[in-house]
Order: C-alpha cells, then structure tokens, then sequence
C-alpha cells in the first residue's frame, strides 16, 4: 500500500468584499486500497467523509454478511457524510437516508502525523437509530493528535433480523449481527488503510456510547473481531443484557407476516423485494422500551452471552474503560408520559417483572418497589427514572467491569455532571441531571449532534472537566492508560471496585456508587 498522504492538493482562497483575511480550504487526496479519496483540510483538521467500507447491502446482499465495494478509478469526493442507514424518524437529523449506507468518516489532524493512535467510534440509538455523521470529532483529532473514524451499520431489522428461513441458506446456519459484521468490516477497512491517513494500525481503540457501548462489548466476544483493536471504551453499554435468540425470531416471524411474506413460496425473496421504508415502518421500534432488534448469541459471530465470556475469560483481552452516567434512566422516563403517584408501585413492579438485565421473577418486583418508595424522589416520574437507571445501566456496567477486571486492566468511571448541557430536550418534564448520552459532549468537545452545528455552552468548570475527560480518553487511546489528568485514574483490583467520579466541582473516586444504586439489590436479580 502506498504510504504518501497526498497525491494532490488543491488550495482555494477565498477573500471577502471587505478585505478580511484570507482563509485557505486545501481538498488533500489520500490513496486507499479502494482508490484515492479527496477529502477538505481547514482550522487544523483533515476531514474525509462518507468513503464506503463496503458494498451497498442492497437488492440480494440484504441480510448478507458485508461485500467488499468495487474499486475506483478517479478520486472520490469525500467532502460530504454519506447516506445514513434506514431508521425509524424518531429525533431530529439533517441527514439523507438510504440502504446504500456502509460509510465511514475520517478526521486527522492537519498537517498529519505519521503512526497515529486510533479510534474507531460506534454510535448509538438502540440499534435502531443514529450515524457516524453525529459526531464532530474535529476537536478530538486536532487537539489530541489521534486518528477518528466514525461509522454507520445497518440498524434495526435490516441490521438485526434473526430470523429461520435466513438461517436455511446461510452457510453457517445462522442469521442475524449484520449490523456487527458490518463493524467487523469497518474495522478492517481501517487496519488496512488507516496508514495512509496518518494513522497506526496496530494502535485502534475501539469505542462507542449506548447501543455503540453494547456494540463494543459484543465484539470483545466475537472470535471474528480477534486481534482487530488494542483497547476498548465502553460509555453506559450495559454488556451483561442478554437478548435470547428465540425471542429475535420470534420478532422475524412477527415482521414476516406483517410484511404478507409468511405465507410465500419463497419468503425470503419476498423480504428481499420489499422496500427498506416498508421494512422500517413494519418493525415495532423504540429507544425507550426494550430493544427488539439488537445482538443476539447465534453460536458463531457472538458464540456465548458477554457475561459468561468474561466469567471465563474467553474474550479479546484488550484494557477497558467502561463507565455510566448518573442519571441513565431520566431522558427515557422524560420522554413518555406522566406517571401519577397511586401508578408508581405498579410501574415499578412492572419494569421489575420484565427488566431486560433481571432473571423475570415477578416474586422480585416487590423487593424493588420496597427499595424506591415515593417519598425518597421529587416525582413519581422521577422515581421510575431511578429504578430503570440502575437496573438497565448503573449496575449492570459495573459489574461488566468487575468481571472484566478479573482478566485485563479496567478503568471504571461514572459521569456526575447533573447540570450538564440539554442534548435531546429543551424543556425536560423535570431536571434530566446526568442523563444518557450527556457525556459525549464532553468527550468529543463539540456539541452533539453534530448536525445541528452547535456548541456544547459550557461553563468554566464544565469546560474544565471536559478538557480532563477528552485528556483521560486521549491518553487511554494512545497507551492503554488514561491521560494526566488529576487525579491518576487506577484500574480496577480483584475485589476492590474504584470508580472514578467526573464531575465539575472535583474529579474524585466515589465510595457510596452501589449504595446509591442499589446494586446488592440490582445483583441478586442479575443472570
């Protein structure tokens, strides 16, 4: 593979009518084993996006494993996002959608080093929603001096279908976890041309935040990700959540037979010939209920659950950070409606006889209602915010993390800062405090989404703790040990649980983490 970083360069100048400076735009061209890409350079940082990383998942490579793209003969413009992948219209996006959409996003910094650390970002939204083009990570690239690579994957029964008749003409006999082969194949697109990005291949964290955090600790798992990245950061991607593979398809007959295609000759060429819109309109979808079309243990890209992997230490053993924020549950409380106080106990016994992470015993639901009672929370709402954090998010990714620990360096933290800066909400139904999500502003120190061009609005002491937490990521992707921030950020020991507390009034560890949420409870319920 060719090693130069610019096979051309254009500058353009641009000088406005009243005389001020002039601004150089430079369109660098980087050589990839597809072809040369022609990407933009400006304010410190080369930007090449929407290069795809495989064929189109189209016509009939639906619900296939991904194809490598044909190459090209002339530089691809690489100065705009490509498509974003099928997805229910559930938040706000400026961003053009279609099955075509296995498109990655390249940011270095300007001029480009030589043997650069690399990330490798997965995105969130329940495997339902989301794009790499939601994430800015100019100021990560620039400021740190790493490589970022944001990407898309199929999502939602596109990405996730588990489903019989796909099993029959599989030749591996199973299906389903498109969407992880997909990140799969991202991954090596990166290690086999990341070099010429500046880039060193043989220095890739792989990260990701929600469905992104779950993403990363699937591939940890996945034999098929082995030796593919050197360290793993999960952000609130409660590992141990364990979809059973008879559940997904069940939900592929159900979208089968909604689609008419159940009763066909041929069922699946009649799934094939349906239009992805008619798909996604079809699937129940919700990034607040439980997750329909998600990962699933299918014996051969995900062998055994996460949680059995890491007991037995039968997994990529790579250094983690992994970490929550504190207040998981507020943003998915807040965006379903009110709860009245003589609900409250039958909202909770409810979530508590069906959480995703507990072992479903509805003679359990009553130790929680007796753990959350009314008078300890503003709302009821507020109440329910707190069961569904711990139970889904908090405890969960701890205990990931002691498992974990047992094998490799972890580095826990939990994310306390409860004013931070509305993402999703302007006007929540009651204070969101650190709600999911809130911490990648912080990481990525641009604001988020990044379509909507904004900026985080951050207070001094806001921006303080995001320059230590950007610094604690940079280091940790760069070595495996978290940057020199203060205080020195330990791994977990045997038996001896430190989570580092990130907050703007001190970043300090914690000592009452399991106390507050209800962990010993949380734990007893947990496969």
């Amino acid at each position: 593979m060719r090693t130069d970083f610019a096979t051309a360069i254009v500058t353009v100048l641009y000088v406005s009518l009243i005389g001020s400076p002039i601004l150089a735009v430079e369109y660098p061209v980087v050589r990839t084993q597809d072809g040369a890409v022609r990407g933009i350079a400006k304010g410190g940082v080369r930007e090449f996006l929407g290069i795809p990383y495989a064929a189109a998942p189209t016509a009939n490579r639906r619900w296939r494993p991904p194809a490598r793209h044909a190459a090209w003969t002339t530089p691809l413009d690489a100065t705009h996002f490509g498509a974003s992948c099928p997805q229910p219209s559930m938040l706000e996006r400026n961003y053009s959608i279609s099955e075509g959409c296995l498109f990655l996003n390249v940011f270095t910094p300007d001029p480009p080093g030589k043997f650069l650390p690399v990330m490798v970002w997965i995105h969130g939204g329940a495997f339902v929603i989301g794009s790499g083009s939601s994430y800015d990570a100019s100021t990560l690239a620039s400021k740190h001096r790493m490589v970022v690579v944001t990407i898309n994957y199929r999502l939602g029964a596109l990405g996730f279908l588990a489903w019989r008749e796909l099993d029959r003409e599989s030749p591996e006999g199973v299906s389903g976890n498109y969407g992880l082969l997909d990140q799969q194949a991202a991954i090596k697109w990166v290690k086999h041309n990341i070099d010429t990005f500046g880039g060193d291949p043989k220095n890739i964290t792989l990260a990701g935040e929600s469905a992104g955090g779950m993403s990363v600790c699937m591939q940890l798992v996945s034999p098929q990700a082995s030796g593919l990245f050197q360290r793993a950061i999960i952000e609130s991607g409660p590992c141990l959540y364990e979809p059973t593979l008879a559940e997904a398809e069940r939900h592929g007959d159900q979208l089968a037979a909604k689609l008419t295609c159940d009763k066909n000759k041929d069922k699946v060429a009649c799934m094939r010939a349906k239009p992805a819109d008619q798909i996604v309109a079809a699937m129940p979808a919700s990034i607040t209920g439980p997750l329909l079309w998600a990962p699933v243990v299918d014996g051969r890209v995900i062998p055994q659950q996460p949680a059995e992997a890491f007991r037995a230490g039968v997994f990529n053993r790579v250094p983690v950070m992994n970490g929550s924020n504190r207040d998981e549950g507020t943003l998915f409380v807040a965006m379903g409606g009110p709860l009245s106080k003589a609900d409250y106990s039958k909202a909770i016994a409810g979530f508590a006889s069906r959480s995703p992470t507990a072992r479903r015993n509805p003679q359990d639901a009553a130790k929680v209602v007796g753990a959350y009672p009314l008078k300890d929370y503003a709302s009821p709402a507020q109440g329910l915010a707190a069961v569904l954090g711990d139970a889904i998010f908090s405890c969960p990714v701890e205990r990931a993390g002691q498992l974990l620990s047992q094998h490799v360096s972890v580095f826990e933290y939990e994310f306390n800062d409860r004013d931070a800066p509305l993402i999703f909400m302007v006007h929540p139904p009651f204070p969101l405090g650190a709600y999911h999500a809130s911490e990648i502003q912080y990481v990525f120190q641009t604001g988020f989404p990044a379509e909507r061009r904004s900026t985080p609005g951050f207070s001094p002491a806001q921006q303080k703790l995001s320059d230590d937490i950007a610094g604690y990521w940079a280091g940790f992707i760069a070595s495996g040990e978290p940057g020199a921030a203060s205080p020195k950020w330990e791994p977990q020991k045997r038996g001896d649980t430190k989570i580092l507390s990130l907050a703007p009034d001190g970043i300090r560890y914690e000592s009452d983490f399991d106390t507050t949420h209800h962990c010993a409870l949380w734990n007893s319920l947990l496969p």
